[in-house]
């Protein structure tokens, strides 16, 4: 009796060994998402309350990596245009560049067309300013209140100095006296959001750069835009897995497809840490176990798919995109489906001679 007690607390201690371990790994799995900020969440009083996105970079972050110094540069982004001529504008305005002196950008659009960009960096504002006033390329625009702003001629961009270190901009006179009028102790513009907030909080870098959309219809594109063109077919993916079904506002059913994921999904995210490499999170916030185990399974289809044509097509030429997808991982996380995407010095290397290679003469 003795014996057989002895055993079963035995038993009991290598059963509670076992769950301690899986649940510091699972721990250990689990990716926390970083802080935000004070400076950046009180920035977030200077953008519009309901914009369709907001992107964030920290570039002098960035730039401190090895990553950054070996393939990014003011160069790369230019020739991209990633925002039309904006930033050409402001490095003429304030000599300013991403390699050098600008630190930090947010930029947030709106379905009316009207965006907001806050720029931070290291303005020399006394020499800006005594250049903007006699520059013939730039004119003063009177407020209501009798301050002025800064526009380019010929341009619909308005402009002013928020403090020392920081510009503000934006195509609308509206908001940009919203964002005058906006100060670090008041509850204002996007910090009203609370679905935006809350989105922006689940994300897991934060550091480095971000982009969260809590809108709807622009979850829709990215779907529409990236997901089924990327597939070939919506519906082969849709094969891949049974059917699901979701309760919806009014008590009735649907099948959950790609045409109709969006509706349940509340935000969607990408944020990315620079070190030696760059690590890139995908994040699909779900209302439900089920949507998100769609999403899961969604992902996974793609990268099985993927897989499966770079192995019959056996090109040399894929091995980079091949080598890529290996290191994709799809994860759920309370409800929030991540995608990681790790891009190497050997990934870059692989593309790189991949060009040089296919390279017309």
């Amino acid at each position: 009796m003795i014996v057989n007690r002895l055993l079963l607390k035995k038993h009991y201690s290598v059963v509670l060994i076992i769950f301690l371990m899986f649940i510091h790994s699972s721990c250990e799995n689990k990716l926390i998402p970083e802080k935000l900020s004070l400076t950046s969440r009180s920035t977030l009083n200077l953008l519009q309350e309901k914009p369709q996105f907001v992107m964030y970079m920290n570039f002098k972050n960035m730039r401190g990596t090895e990553f950054w110094k070996t393939n990014i540069s003011d160069s790369l982004f230019n020739a991209e245009e990633s925002f039309g001529s904006m930033l050409y504008n402001f490095r003429n305005i304030t000599g300013v560049t991403i390699s050098d002196g600008l630190d930090e950008m947010y930029f947030s659009n709106s379905w009316l067309g009207d965006n907001a960009v806050v720029l931070k960096g290291s303005f020399d504002r006394s020499k800006i300013e005594q250049k903007l006033e006699k520059d013939t390329m730039f004119r003063k625009v009177q407020r209501p209140d009798g301050k002025s702003v800064y526009s380019i001629v010929n341009n619909i961009l308005y402009f002013f100095f928020k403090d020392n270190f920081t510009i503000c901009s934006s195509n609308s006179l509206d908001l940009i006296d919203k964002m005058r009028a906006a100060v670090d102790t008041t509850k204002s513009g996007l910090l009203n959001n609370s679905d935006f907030i809350n989105a922006l909080d689940k994300i897991i870098y934060k550091d480095n750069f971000w982009m969260v959309t809590t809108e709807k219809t622009f979850i829709r594109g990215i779907f529409v835009n990236f997901i089924e063109p990327a597939s070939g077919n919506s519906s082969a993916l849709d094969e891949l897995f049974s059917k699901h079904r979701t309760a919806d506002s009014i008590s009735k059913t649907e099948t959950l497809t790609l045409q109709t994921l969006f509706r349940n999904i509340d935000a969607v995210s990408f944020s990315g840490k620079m070190k030696n490499e760059l690590g890139i999170i995908v994040q699909f916030d779900c209302i439900d176990a089920q949507s998100a185990d769609y999403v899961e399974k969604l992902f996974k289809g793609m990268i099985a798919i993927s897989k499966i044509s770079n192995a019959v097509g056996g090109d040399k030429k894929s091995s980079a995109v091949e080598k890529m997808i290996q290191g994709i991982s799809v994860k759920t996380s309370d409800l929030s489906v991540q995608v990681n995407v790790r891009i190497t010095q050997d990934n870059i290397g692989e593309f790189r001679k991949n060009l040089k290679l296919n390279k017309p003469e």
